[in-house]
């Protein structure tokens, strides 16, 4: 029963895939069916049109894995059950051998009070005499001989019919025991296919989930790459047009229109119109007293090399804002600002 109890403790490390006393398990599969969604869900294509899709991969997936949690904590209910199950069924074959021992120890006393018996009858018969004893009084031409074996002969029957009751009732017993241990096991082997088959459902969609989220990721840099190339593209052509319509060079630097090696951009959106004058002035050299946040925007180190990425401009990450030209710091804020709104800035200028 010992081994039982260190099946059921073991978890999930038993791999048990059959039946158990004819009970139906439930498996991977069936829990998943039960959940009422598929196990699997196909990959979308990486690229800016599948980002909708995977995130709704994902929150299924999500959706999927917190219901798998939950079966799994019914799962371990169950298994904590079949412990106290197995300390219980451990408890009554104490009792169950405790009996055996009695009624053994019964058979041997049997034994014991008959052989006494039979000899304190012929030796007491055999030493007093026919003239003395009333036991030889009624035949006392047998003499001792004939009085043992009349003792010996009721003796024996009594004695056998004392010892073939307990001898049933240990066979009663020991089969009991037999129950006991078989019910205990089947207990132990069903609850850890259930903690088994739940766990590795959970497995099989938290690998899914990686892929998706790592799809996911790509899917939105891409986009916002894409965004970016595009704003950069807008403003080029923004700025031709400007130049070819006026028929002069470039218009001297103001807020919203930052003159670079590569041309001119176009206005800045009004929201980025604000944040260049509430933070520094328009002054693209421009350093916080900290030393933390630099350039016309004010950038931070680390959200300058993420706006460098999300412009797909790398070669500016590790640069610092003041460094770069007015124009990369007008295309990384247009960058940082279709990626993230109005929330990297300052407050008095949010809508």
């Amino acid at each position: 029963m010992t081994n039982v109890r260190r099946a059921i403790a073991a978890g999930s490390d038993t791999r048990l895939r059959a039946r158990v006393a004819g009970v139906p398990l439930v498996s991977g599969v069936g829990v998943a069916a039960m959940l009422g969604a598929a196990l699997l869900l196909p990959a979308a294509p990486v690229g800016a049109s599948s980002v909708q899709s995977l995130q709704q991969q994902a929150a299924q997936l999500s959706q999927q894995m917190l219901l798998e949690q939950l079966q799994i904590g019914g799962y371990q209910q169950q298994r904590t059950a079949a412990l106290q199950a197995v300390d219980a069924d451990e408890a009554q074959l104490a009792v169950t051998r405790q009996d055996i021992a009695a009624t053994r120890h019964r058979i041997a006393q049997d034994r014991v009070d008959l052989r006494h018996a039979a000899v304190t009858a012929y030796v007491t018969g055999g030493t007093q005499g026919d003239a003395t004893n009333a036991l030889f009084a009624s035949d006392p031409a047998n003499g001792a001989s004939g009085v043992y074996t009349q003792v010996m002969t009721n003796a024996l029957s009594s004695a056998l019919h004392a010892l073939q009751a307990n001898r049933h009732a240990l066979a009663a017993e020991i089969t009991t025991e037999g129950k006991l241990e078989v019910a205990a096991q089947n207990q132990a082997a069903q609850a850890n296919i259930l903690l088994a088959d739940a766990q590795s459902t959970e497995a099989a969609l938290a690998q899914q989930k990686s892929s998706v989220t790592s799809q996911l990721s790509a899917a939105i840099a891409l986009q916002q790459q894409q965004a970016a190339a595009a704003a950069a593209a807008a403003a080029a052509a923004a700025a031709a047009a400007q130049q070819a319509s006026q028929g002069t060079a470039s218009p001297p630097s103001q807020p919203g229109a930052s003159v670079g090696t590569n041309g001119t951009l176009p206005a800045l959106p009004p929201f980025l119109q604000c944040v260049i004058q509430a933070e520094s002035g328009g002054n693209y050299q421009a350093v916080s007293p900290t030393g933390q946040y630099m350039g016309a925007f004010q950038f931070s180190q680390p959200t300058w090399n993420e706006a460098a990425q999300l412009a797909g401009m790398p070669s500016l990450v590790g640069v610092a804002p003041t460094a770069a030209s007015p124009r990369d710091q007008d295309l990384l804020a247009i960058a940082l600002y279709n990626a993230d709104g109005e929330q990297p800035w300052y407050d008095p200028c949010r809508s």
